[in-house]
């Protein structure tokens, strides 16, 4: 007996569909012939039906279901999607052709510029778009982006994907906070099946994006911020940027795909902690740091003054500025 819902479920109805040339609208009926459980008939019909291979036919004092050719039902599910996408492939072309006229006079005028500046603020969200969108699809060889508290699972830009297919080195730094995420682990283990590079640090200031040697865009992740981001050209500031980057790169632990929960970098995450602590900050602004929740953070502190040994916090204050005078 096939199992409710099955493939064998529906390729055996379509089958007796085919057979006798119609389909009972009574699933029982249905079921009683074929042997199978009501409730696979019943999932089975209308899975049929919405694959456009079962048509209701009715006549004077019945209703029968009839199959339909599989190139009919085809095309009766791709025809509006293909419509959709000739839709779409007109408008961008539209869009292509309509600024395509603007080009040359801001080529003309760009190069008439003698100060053309080499730092860019952008303030527009959509213009910020844009012109990652772009950076990204000129990219050649490699793209480097260090994102702190991470908030979103967006770890690439607009058509980020199109990079890790075209071969560029994609590498991507973030918090150690990462590693205990349930939608960011899903995300960074599809780009790192993808070819990506995945690390993780305790902290990072900035949120940095490079693509190759050309251009480096300083973003400002915090609500409201202004600018939004800043569009570095000058190409000894990007070949600065990315002396940097390798100089953080080689000291962060890599992740792997499926990688689940701090155990791999708890000793670095904790040590980060005591430094933080060392300078007298609050839990609060340590879990800032960390890209953490209070209560996250918390535990670590706990877990951290334990293995100092404390009983108390002033107690922990002492050891915390031995352990930091140590490091």
């Amino acid at each position: 007996m096939a199992a409710p819902g099955s493939e064998s479920v529906l390729t055996t109805l379509y089958a007796h569909a085919l057979r006798w040339g119609e389909l009972s609208t009574d699933d029982d009926l249905v079921s009683g012939e074929l042997g199978l459980p009501a409730t696979a008939v019943t999932a089975a019909v209308a899975e049929l039906k919405r694959l456009h291979l079962l048509r209701l036919r009715s006549g004077p004092g019945h209703a029968k279901l009839v199959p339909v050719d599989p190139e009919v039902a085809t095309a009766t599910l791709v025809s509006p999607i293909d419509e959709e996408v000739h839709r779409r492939r007109l408008a961008i072309s539209q869009i292509h052709d309509q600024l395509d006229m603007f080009r040359g006079h801001y080529a003309e005028h760009q190069r008439s510029r003698s100060d053309h500046p080499a730092l860019e603020e952008l303030h527009d969200r959509d213009e910020l778009a844009g012109h990652l969108y772009i950076a990204g699809k000129r990219c050649e060889k490699e793209f480097v982006s260090f994102r702190p508290n991470q908030t979103t699972v967006e770890h690439l830009p607009p058509g980020g994907r199109a990079m890790l297919d075209r071969g560029v080195r994609v590498r991507l730094l973030l918090q150690h906070a990462a590693r205990t995420d349930i939608r960011a682990r899903s995300e960074l283990d599809t780009l790192i099946e993808g070819g990506a590079q995945v690390r993780t640090a305790s902290q990072l200031s900035r949120h940095l994006m490079v693509f190759d040697t050309d251009v480096a865009f300083l973003l400002h992740d915090a609500a409201g911020a202004k600018p939004l981001a800043v569009v570095i050209r000058n190409a000894s500031a990007v070949r600065l940027l990315l002396d940097l980057v390798e100089t953080t790169w080689s000291s962060a632990h890599p992740y792997l795909a499926k990688s689940i929960g701090y155990h791999e970098v708890a000793d670095h995450l904790h040590r980060t902690i005591i430094q933080l602590l060392a300078q007298g900050l609050t839990d609060e602004a340590v879990a800032r740091r960390l890209g953490v929740s209070v209560r996250t953070c918390r535990r670590h502190i706990a877990t951290v003054l334990r293995d100092l040994d404390a009983v108390s916090r002033f107690q922990a204050g002492v050891r915390v500025g031995a352990a930091h005078h140590d490091l």
